[in-house]
């Protein structure tokens, strides 16, 4: 047993030892003397089995004795069943004195996924610091050197001055135009007329054009509901000119108002649907109480504080109330009013 062991291990050894050998490095320079820190061309050649994948010095820890720089271009023959690689690769040496340098060379055999390392002969180099002369005087500090000016910067030059001329001349310009500008006057803004006082200008004036009187009971109705809506929307905050009757009422219930007062706004808007689209001819009477109750809700309702400052009835405040009144044809059929629609469709 102890001869069949030693048989397979000499032969293991022999087979991985003759493998080895297989791949031949060699490295050639140009010189054996260098001054530390000098760069060191190194002409590396590579002999191996074409099977074998070769990796090329690419590190420093593929340098002994040296530090890796850069790497040429490798160049590749095939001879048979073997290939040679070629490549200058260039190396440092910080040491001084006699260094000995070699390079190493990883490969891989197929079938195997084990690195084998190849070296190169060492090569010993004379490395030497920089040699100082003590004999000679240390020298002084040189004067700065003027470069002269060439065209290009004098253009440079005055282009910056021109830049900073051109800024300076419009920022002038932008300031007399500022500082001559006329002071703009802001109009005193004109008091808001009251929603009261429009509703009731609105209401005399609708009185004495007297529609009912000359066969426009729609025309007369129409603009007495609009006077009434106009109002309460401005007073209330409610989008009466866009609700119906049976949307506006409820409204008005909940704000406290007296319950009797507004049963007759009610009646109101309801003789006006009526009058619009039903074709309904109103009295006399029916007219009258349209106007009484409309001026007496407006009464009712109004703010005392605007009451006591409210500007005189006249010019101003009739055309300001012409704006929530709808114009009328001759034919008394409605048109259009301040709000753009009649208010919507409202309850019959």
């Amino acid at each position: 047993m102890k001869r069949i062991f030693w048989a397979i291990l000499f032969f293991t050894t022999l087979h991985y030892g003759g493998q080895a050998q297989d791949v031949k490095v060699s490295a050639t320079v140009d010189s054996l003397r260098y001054q530390i820190g000098d760069w060191i061309t190194l002409h590396l050649t590579v002999d191996a089995p074409s099977t074998y994948t070769v990796r090329l010095p690419a590190t420093d820890d593929d340098f002994e004795g040296g530090d890796f720089i850069s790497a040429g271009k490798a160049e590749m023959e095939t001879h048979g069943k073997r290939k040679e690689y070629r490549q200058d690769v260039v190396t440092t040496i910080f040491d001084t004195g006699s260094i000995a340098l070699r390079v190493r060379v990883q490969y891989t055999m197929p079938g195997d996924t084990a690195s084998f390392i190849s070296f190169s002969p060492r090569i010993n180099f004379e490395i030497s610091t920089v040699a100082l002369d003590t004999a000679q005087s240390f020298k002084d500090i040189k004067e700065v050197m003027h470069v002269p000016l060439t065209l290009w910067d004098y253009l440079l030059y005055a282009a910056v001055v021109l830049m900073l001329v051109l800024v300076g001349w419009f920022g002038y310009r932008w300031y007399q135009k500022r500082k001559n500008r006329p002071e703009e006057i802001l109009e005193e803004a004109e008091p808001e007329i009251p929603a009261y006082v429009v509703a009731l200008d609105a209401l005399q004036t609708l009185r004495e054009r007297k529609l009912w009187q000359s066969g426009q009971h729609k025309a007369y109705q129409s603009q007495v509901t609009d006077i009434l809506r106009a109002y309460i929307e401005r007073r209330f905050r409610l989008p009466a000119m866009e609700q119906t009757t049976s949307e506006i009422i409820p409204r008005l219930a909940m704000l406290g108002l007296s319950p009797h007062l507004v049963e007759q706004v009610e009646q109101v808007l309801h003789t006006a649907d009526f009058t619009k689209f039903a074709k309904y001819i109103p009295s006399s009477m029916q007219h009258e109480d349209s106007m009484t109750v409309s001026v007496q809700f407006v009464e009712s309702t109004k703010p005392i504080a605007d009451a006591a400052n409210a500007p005189a009835a006249g010019p101003a405040t009739l055309q300001a109330a012409s704006t929530h009144v709808a114009t009328v044809d001759e034919t008394g059929s409605d048109l259009t009013d301040a709000h753009g629609s009649e208010g919507g469709t409202r309850d019959v």
